[in-house]
């Protein structure tokens, strides 16, 4: 938003019946909100007028080109500042409402923003394409614009993002600045700003398949260490035009790669990963993976992978959250294409202990409070969050509780050929624990009967008396004051609305409130608010869900 309030250029002899001043000049990038007013001069052709010749026959096509200047005003709070929504293009009446022509020349300068730093130099122009880190700084016409924070820098580089042009710049960018000439010529980065990491790793060298670099392994280049990013992105790490900061042809390359962490001084032994931190121990070792079904590893299993036999280092990995536990039987947690998908590493371990595989009974939570209804073929309303038992064994009695998933897998529970016990039944159902005795069948959430609601504040247009000539006025200055002078204005209104239960015919946003049984969930900011209205992201009861993507945990109704 402009520092000052653009303001009206009115001259002392002015008469009421000439064109009014304008106000100040568009700038294109500007960040302009509602209401702000501007003045800019369009060309527009008119459409062609075809004569026919009266002697030769010829058909003739002529237009009129007028140039006028005009005053606007903002309609828009994103898209006011864009080149594509400027007055006169073809998006402008998106953003920009039209005012009657004006004259003159405007008293004050459009507001510039101040300088981004203290030498005031610009940084390097944006380029289209370019894989930008986050927090990277670029310039477009002497404006100075930052990347946003991870994972939002990835739409930096990308077709509709140019900062200050494109319709979704402000999504990726944010204007922190002018500037003037260019940067004073410097290594890159300022080491002053990087953390000095002490002695050097191993220098990058360019690696074959069976030595790639993996996720977190540390190089060296030109005094600074970079970092391997995570799978898929670490498959490039060991290629060639990929080296850290040294490849002319293809200079940013490397980004997709490597992160830069800071700079060193002298060597030190490499740092192939992972790092043995004792403090990441998780003590005795689990048996090492073995291949197997997509059922074979559950969700918090736990295995054990060699390192290195001289000396002999060993680390262990834990099962991922279903549905990426489906691949920790497919892929071994050091495979470099798929480890990843069904594995995270856990720290390092010494020694050994008994398999991890579950159902372990030893390990499984233990219900006191008695079984849920045993599960029935014959039942077709089972839903997300309903419990039921299991008979694994009768003698001894061993009985297992299981929850039927969330959509869209709630579906596979009312299918005999996905119940509890069966070879697919972690499609439909998840193991939570055992039990022993009885209690009386718990079909949740359990329905809610009180009263809940939220305070949801929203931007309503309205209009408020101004002082003829000022800002956004509907009166020139020669105007007499009265309820007549008017000005578009924002009010903020809030009110109480009822907590229901989510629907995919809602286009929630952020603030929203949603609830299961009485337990409540709000939709998070921009730009996790976009998955809000989406089904896959929808609350349900169970932790370790995609949903704490879309949704926050906002307490219980009363």
């Amino acid at each position: 938003q402009p520092s000052d309030q653009p303001t009206k250029s009115v001259s002392p002899s002015a008469a009421p019946s000439m064109s009014p001043s304008c106000y100040e000049t568009y700038i294109d990038g500007f960040s302009y909100t509602f209401g702000d007013w501007i003045s800019a001069t369009v060309t527009t052709i008119s459409n062609p007028i075809y004569t026919q010749d009266s002697i030769t026959g010829a058909w003739k096509t002529e237009t009129t080109t007028t140039t006028t200047k005009r005053n606007y005003k903002c309609i828009s709070n994103h898209w006011c500042g864009m080149s594509g929504y400027k007055p006169g293009s073809t998006g402008e009446s998106l953003a920009w409402q039209k005012g009657i022509e004006c004259s003159g020349t405007a008293t004050a300068t459009a507001p510039t923003p101040p300088l981004w730093n203290s030498q005031g130099g610009c940084p390097r122009a944006y380029e289209a394409g370019t894989n930008y880190d986050a927090w990277d700084v670029v310039a477009v016409d002497n404006l100075v614009y930052q990347c946003a924070a991870e994972p939002t820098n990835l739409f930096c580089g990308q077709t509709g993002y140019a900062p200050g042009k494109d319709q979704f710049w402000d999504h990726s960018w944010t204007m922190i600045g002018s500037c003037f000439g260019i940067l004073t010529p410097s290594s890159s980065p300022n080491f002053a700003a990087l953390t000095n990491l002490g002695g050097c790793p191993e220098e990058w060298e360019e690696k074959t398949a069976g030595e790639a670099y993996k996720e977190s392994d540390t190089v060296s280049s030109q005094g600074l260490v970079f970092s391997c990013k995570r799978w898929p992105y670490s498959t490039h790490c060991g290629q060639h035009g990929y080296k850290p900061m040294s490849n002319p042809a293809t200079p940013d390359a490397w980004k997709t790669a490597w992160i830069l962490t800071g700079y060193c001084d002298g060597s030190y032994s490499p740092t192939s990963s992972p790092n043995f931190d004792p403090t990441a121990s998780v003590g005795a070792c689990p048996d090492e993976w073995s291949a197997g079904s997509n059922v074979k590893y559950e969700e918090g299993d736990m295995v054990s992978a060699t390192v290195s036999t001289v000396p002999l280092r060993k680390v262990a990995f834990r099962c991922k959250f279903w549905p990426l536990s489906g691949n920790c039987g497919q892929y071994s947690p050091t495979n470099e294409l798929g480890g990843s998908l069904g594995w995270s590493l856990a720290g390092s371990c010494d020694g050994s202990i008994g398999p991890t595989a579950s159902p372990s009974f030893g390990k499984l939570a233990i219900s006191t409070t008695g079984c849920p209804a045993e599960y029935s073929a014959s039942s077709t309303d089972y839903e997300a969050g309903d419990l039921t038992t299991f008979i694994v064994s009768t003698t001894p009695e061993r009985k297992t509780v299981y929850m039927c998933r969330e959509f869209p897998n709630n579906g596979y529970c009312n299918q005999s050929g996905f119940k509890p016990g069966s070879q697919y039944d972690n499609m439909g159902w998840k193991l939570i624990g055992a039990c022993s005795g009885s209690l009386a069948p718990t079909i949740a959430p359990v329905v809610y009967v009180g009263s809940c609601t939220y305070n949801k504040c929203i931007e309503v247009g309205d209009t408020e008396q101004c002082t003829p000539g000022s800002t956004g006025c509907s009166c020139d200055t020669n105007d007499t004051a009265g309820p007549n002078c008017q000005r578009d204005i924002k009010r903020e209104v809030c009110n109480d609305k009822p907590v229901n239960n989510w629907s995919s015919s809602v286009d929630y946003t952020t603030g929203d409130v949603v609830r299961i049984g009485s337990k409540r969930f709000k939709c998070r900011d921009w730009p996790n608010n976009r998955w809000c209205r989406v089904t896959a992201h929808k609350p349900t009861l169970e932790n370790n869900s995609i949903w704490h993507q879309a949704w926050l945990e906002d307490g219980t109704c009363p």
